[in-house]
C-alpha cells in the first residue's frame, strides 16, 4: 500500500514535466495591418513573415500572409471596443502549426507590402508562446507604417531632350488600398512632391498634384542644363505621420 501511495505521489511531481517534454501542435496566426488602412495581403504580394526562436536564432516558419484586405467597415469606420475583431473571413493572414514542447520566446518578423520592394518595411515583435496555446482570431497583428510610392515616369536612365519633363507617380496606402482627392484615403490631406537634384545638389522641389486616375499624381519640371538628374518622389500625411519615398534618374540630354 505504501509503495502505491508513493508512485502515485511521484507520478504527480514527474508527470507536469513528461507532458511538457512532449512537443504540442500549437496554432500561430500572424497579421500585417496598413497604418491607417487595411490588412495586408495577395493583392499586394503579401507580407512575408519569419518566426524565430530568440534564444537560438532557429526559423520555426515563415511564409506569406494570403488573402484579401479585410473588411473597410469593419476596420475604418466600426468605433473601436476592447474586444473588437477587425479580420474577417477571408482576410490575410499567415498560419502556422509550430511543435513546441516547451514555452518559447518567439520574435515575429514581418516585411510588406512585398510586391513593391521599394516601399519595404519591418516590423517586430516580441512574445512567449505555450505549448498547446494556440494564438489565432486576429492573431500577432503587426502593423506596418507608411505609403507604397511607385515612380511611373520618367523611368530609370530615361535619356530625353525634352525641355519640360513629366513626372508621375502612383501612390497607395501599404494594403493596397486607393489615395484620391475627398477619398477614403483623402490625398487632399497628403503633401506629395518631388525633389530634383543634379550632382548632389537640390535644384527644384515640384509638387504633384492628382491626375484625374486614382492613385495617380503629375507634375513637370524643366532642367536648366544637360546631365543627370536624379528624382525622389515622398508622400507625406502629417495627421498620422505616414510617409512613403521612391527614386529615379533622367538624363536630359539639352539637345
Amino acid at each position: 500500500m505504501k509503495k502505491l501511495v508513493f508512485a502515485i505521489l511521484l507520478s504527480l511531481f514527474i508527470l507536469p514535466e513528461t507532458v511538457f517534454g512532449q512537443a504540442q501542435e500549437t496554432k500561430l496566426v500572424v497579421r500585417a495591418k496598413a497604418q491607417d488602412a487595411k490588412f495586408i495581403g495577395s493583392s499586394m504580394g503579401g507580407a512575408f513573415v519569419v518566426v524565430k526562436n530568440t534564444e537560438t536564432g532557429e526559423i520555426l516558419a515563415k511564409g506569406k500572409t494570403i488573402g484579401s484586405t479585410g473588411d473597410t467597415q469593419q476596420i475604418m469606420n466600426t468605433p473601436k471596443t476592447r474586444d473588437l475583431q477587425l479580420s474577417t473571413p477571408g482576410a490575410a493572414k499567415f498560419e502556422t502549426t509550430l511543435q513546441l514542447d516547451e514555452p518559447t520566446f518567439v520574435t515575429i518578423e514581418v516585411t510588406a507590402p512585398y510586391a513593391q520592394a521599394q516601399s519595404h518595411v519591418t516590423s517586430s515583435t516580441q512574445l512567449w508562446m505555450i505549448p498547446g496555446k494556440d494564438i489565432t482570431g486576429d492573431g500577432v497583428l503587426l502593423e506596418i507604417p507608411g505609403f507604397a510610392v511607385d515612380v511611373l515616369s520618367p523611368q530609370a536612365h530615361e535619356v530625353t531632350s525634352l525641355k519640360k519633363i513629366s513626372i508621375e507617380a502612383n501612390l497607395v496606402m501599404m494594403c493596397g488600398c486607393p489615395t484620391s482627392p475627398g477619398g477614403m484615403w483623402n490625398s487632399d490631406e497628403y503633401e506629395i512632391r518631388a525633389l530634383i537634384a543634379k550632382e548632389g545638389h537640390q535644384v527644384a522641389s515640384v509638387p504633384l498634384t492628382f491626375a484625374g486616375k486614382t492613385s495617380t499624381f503629375e507634375g513637370d519640371f524643366t532642367p536648366k542644363e544637360s546631365g543627370a538628374y536624379q528624382i525622389t518622389v515622398y508622400a507625406y500625411h502629417p495627421e498620422t505621420g505616414n510617409t512613403g519615398v521612391d527614386k529615379t534618374t533622367v538624363i536630359f540630354s539639352g539637345e
